[in-house]
Formats: structure tokens, C-alpha cells, sequence
């Protein structure tokens, strides 16, 4: 059945890929997003009174809000704007979605579990955020789940990649730095910090499903493995056939970060699965670095 999709943060790298999947899938799919490009309205979810007219125009069937500061470090060095695009432009999203009686998909994250005792994590595990980050999520989870109570979906996000992604996240920054001749190479943290990532087809399946069935409820979305970065920047390096790159951990974390996270994918949306390997996922990102910078002259 085709719906009505109004996507907020779709010039984002989810949000991208998700416009691109649903216009495929035969969806009326409109794009808000502060960014200029890419979107059909320039609107801040911020900005309530030019956010609910949208809203009243469009008449959306679902909403996928995925706006934010997606940032550990910008949320620690910028809490109020942090709270205002991540809590109370979730409050705004909410509201109006409540009152236009649209179901409502939210893209959480999770930092809300912080520094888990149980590895891996199911949704039951109380949140527990350890930066201004997971706790900002942790509060749009609460503001959804009072004013949608019953038409809702809530994803806990782990670390996604996959091809055009453009921000500063540790795969696409490992690939970046090889191809720009780097060596040795310089990481963040000790490599011994482990992450569950997901490629970006899986989540755009389990977005998918939340779109396209009365799925409702709170769900992990990771791999259900998690991996060491020093093993993900080894697995880099040979994909790339660059055998003699190294690395060099620089000891530090980031501000508010983590030693591991770990989705129990026991609690997923109904019908859902991981598909894509990390050997697999890295291979086609990989791939597609190479394609599109490759011969360009990059500048980290």
C-alpha cells in the first residue's frame, strides 16, 4: 500500500538511503531537513509554527523522525543546541504527530543503554545513558512513547555503514586515510573498544517493515556481533590489499564514549534479520570509496 512518508533529517546518511528505498518501493516520500539540498523543505524541527503547516499540507500516513545531532563530542560540547534539536524537536515531531493521528518511527540510538553491564543487550535493559548524547535520546524515546503510546516504533540504532557515508565515523575514516596514502595511520581510542555495526540495507529493511506493517513497539537494530576496532581496521587493510599500512591507537576516547556495545537482536521487529556480514558490508564499502575517491585527491 502506498503511504504518505514525511522524513524528517532525509539528507542525512539513513535518511538518504531510506528516501531513495521508499520512492523505489512506490511511496509519496517528502524530505524535511535544515540542509539545502536534497530536501523539499528547509525547515528545522525546531521551529514549531512552519513545522506544524508542513505537517497540516503533507497529511503524512507515518513520519520517520530521524533529525538530531547525531554526534557524541557535538552533544558534549554544545548541550543546550543539542537539547533543543534533539528533545525538543522530538516534543515538536510528537506533538504533531499525535495530532494528525500519523504513526510515528524514531530513530534512537544505543547510547541510551550507555555503559551496559549485559553484553548482549536487550531492550529491557534499563537506560542508562553515559553521554548528553544517549540521555537526549533516552528523552525523545519517553516523549514518543507519551504522545503516540500506541502507534509508535522506536529503533535503538547501533553503528551503521555502508557507502556514501560522508561524516566522520571510524569505517569510512579508516578507508579515507588509505586511499589518501596515509601511513601509519592514526585512530582515536586504544582499538580495543568493540562495536556492533550494521550495514545500511538492513536497516533500511527493518525501516521497511515499521513503514509497511503495524509493527509497534521499542527494537534493537544491530548485527547482533560486535568487533574490536583494531580487528575492523585489520579487515580494512586487507580488503584493500595494503599490507604493509599500520596503525597507531592514540589512547584517548572521545568525550562521553564507551568501551562496547552489543545489540541482543532477540528484540528486533517482527520478520526481521541482519543479512549483510561484516566481511561482506566492508568489502562493498570499501568498493565504493574506491569508485568515488579514489582518484581524487582527499584531504583529511
Amino acid at each position: 500500500m502506498k503511504n504518505n512518508i514525511l522524513v524528517t533529517g532525509g539528507s542525512g546518511f539513513i535518511g538518504h538511503h531510506l528516501i531513495k528505498y521508499l520512492l523505489r518501493r512506490g511511496h509519496n516520500v517528502y524530505n524535511i531537513d535544515i540542509a539545502s539540498n536534497n530536501s523539499q523543505e528547509r525547515i528545522n524541527v525546531k521551529d514549531f509554527e512552519n513545522l506544524s503547516k508542513v505537517f497540516k499540507d503533507i497529511k503524512p500516513d507515518v513520519i520517520v523522525h530521524l533529525a538530531a545531532i547525531a554526534s557524541v563530542p557535538l552533544c558534549e560540547n554544545s548541550l543546550y543546541e543539542c537539547f533543543e534539536t534533539n528533545v525538543k524537536g522530538t516534543l515538536n515531531v510528537a506533538i504533531l504527530s499525535n495530532r494528525i493521528g500519523s504513526k510515528l518511527i524514531f530513530a534512537s540510538s544505543s547510547a541510551v543503554y550507555g555503559t551496559p553491564s549485559l553484553l548482549p543487550t536487550p531492550t529491557s535493559y534499563p537506560a542508562q545513558p553515559t553521554n548528553f548524547y544517549g540521555l537526549s535520546k533516552a528523552l525523545g524515546e519517553q516523549i514518543v512513547r507519551y504522545f503516540v503510546p500506541s502507534s509508535h516504533v522506536i529503533f535503538r540504532i547501533f553503528n551503521v555503514y555502508g557507502p556514501e557515508c560522508y561524516r566522520s565515523y571510524v569505517i569510512p575514516d579508516i578507508i579515507r586515510k588509505i586511499l589518501a596514502g596515509h601511513n601509519p595511520i592514526s585512530l582515536l581510542g586504544t582499538g580495543q573498544e568493540s562495536r556492533d555495526f550494521i550495514y545500511i540495507d538492513d536497516v533500511l529493511e527493518a525501516f521497511r517493515i515499521a513503514i509497511e506493517t503495524n509493527a509497534v513497539g521499542t527494537f534493537n537494530l544491530g548485527s547482533g556481533n560486535t568487533y574490536k576496532i583494531n580487528d575492523i581496521a585489520l579487515m580494512i587493510k586487507d580488503i584493500m590489499k595494503r599490507p604493509l599500512v599500520t596503525f597507531v591507537f592514540e589512547g584517548k576516547s572521545r568525550p562521553g564514549d564507551f568501551m562496547a556495545n552489543w545489540a541482543d537482536i532477540n528484540d528486533v521487529p517482527p520478520n526481521w534479520k541482519p543479512r549483510i556480514d561484516i566481511e561482506t558490508g566492508l568489502r562493498m564499502t570499501v568498493e565504493w570509496h574506491i569508485r568515488n575517491l579514489g582518484t581524487q585527491k582527499i584531504e583529511l
